[in-house]
């Protein structure tokens, strides 16, 4: 949804505030979904997190890769 809503676009720099706002919303749900696994689930703590916010950054990385490689192929890097 913040992917399209970041196409139409008028600027470059509204392109990247929603598009990476929106990558910034969905970090802090899995982060709040963390906690409440933590907090009412049995699981092993460190491995649990750590599985977790590796998957976290790997998909923000994947992402983020997607985002400029999509800008380059429309002309939007400066």
């Amino acid at each position: 949804m913040t992917h399209r809503t970041a196409l139409r676009a008028s600027s470059r720099k509204t392109f990247l505030v929603i598009e990476l706002g929106g990558l910034g919303v969905r970090m802090g749900l899995v982060f709040v979904a963390m906690i409440l696994v933590l907090l009412y689930a049995p699981v092993h703590v460190p491995t649990y997190v750590g599985v977790l916010l590796g998957l976290l950054f790997v998909s923000i990385a994947f992402e983020i890769w997607i985002i400029i490689r999509r800008m380059r192929q429309d002309g939007l890097t400066a």
